[in-house]
């Protein structure tokens, strides 16, 4: 059985999932614990699965999980969550905004009792390299009070970076309750992990922006808005 069970979503990323996979497993392969690797194509129109199963072949170690129409980054997540055997599990965004080396640190966070473990791009001690535009900055701070007004979670700075660790045997069942399909996914599974008062950590971590975000803008916070309420009643 593997330790870790490492997550990658995808949606429409045919110009870049061929290299996050080359990094991805140039990584794990130096690890000396099990590992399984699980890639999540949420329906994407593109050449996305066709690069995947090229760059997998052989692989024992690493499976592919599609299917159609597109759901939404937290149906990925959640699927590959369900499908994962090993005692911790990580995700990472495909765009590895957060690079895999963040992982190892997560782990020994998670090996000395913690429950999950969130990467936090707004702790003083994070590495930002790349920051996101100025009307991304100010979208995000605009939605993060109205999230804080409407579900809390005042105690962490970051809630939406795309780089999370889970204790299996602690959030899995957050999982299977889940229902959130879109974006606010994160923010759901603090939301109940809160109330199993679960230990979780924020982490700082090596962070920068990646061009080609799948929301659009106004859909985008339309949507947010819908799953806040959701979540909060």
């Amino acid at each position: 059985m593997p330790e870790l069970s490492l997550i990658i979503p995808a949606y429409n990323e045919s110009a870049r999932i061929g290299l996050t996979l080359d990094r991805v497993l140039g990584y794990l392969r130096a690890q000396s614990y099990a590992w399984e690797l699980i890639i999540v194509d949420d329906g994407s129109r593109d050449d996305t699965v066709d690069i995947v199963v090229r760059h997998i072949e052989g692989v024992r170690k690493a499976k592919l999980i599609a299917y159609q129409p597109n759901r939404g980054k937290g149906f990925a997540v959640r699927t590959g969550v369900l499908a994962a055997r090993g005692e911790w599990a990580v995700f990472l965004d495909a765009d590895l905004s957060t690079p895999p080396e963040e992982i190892g640190q997560a782990l020994s966070y998670l090996r000395n009792g913690d429950d999950m473990v969130i990467g936090s791009r707004a702790l003083p001690e994070s590495q930002i390299e790349r920051r996101p535009p100025l009307y991304r900055r100010l979208a995000t701070a605009v939605f993060d009070l109205v999230k804080h007004l409407l579900v809390g979670l005042w105690q962490f700075s970051d809630t939406q970076c795309g780089f999370k660790a889970y204790r299996q045997s602690a959030v899995r069942p957050l999982y299977e309750r889940a229902v959130i399909d879109r974006f606010m996914f994160d923010v759901e599974i603090l939301y109940l992990a809160g109330r199993k008062r679960l230990k979780v950590r924020e982490m700082p971590v090596r962070w920068a922006d990646a061009a080609g975000s799948k929301v659009r803008f106004f859909e985008g916070v339309v949507n947010m808005m819908k799953d806040l309420v959701r979540i909060r009643w």
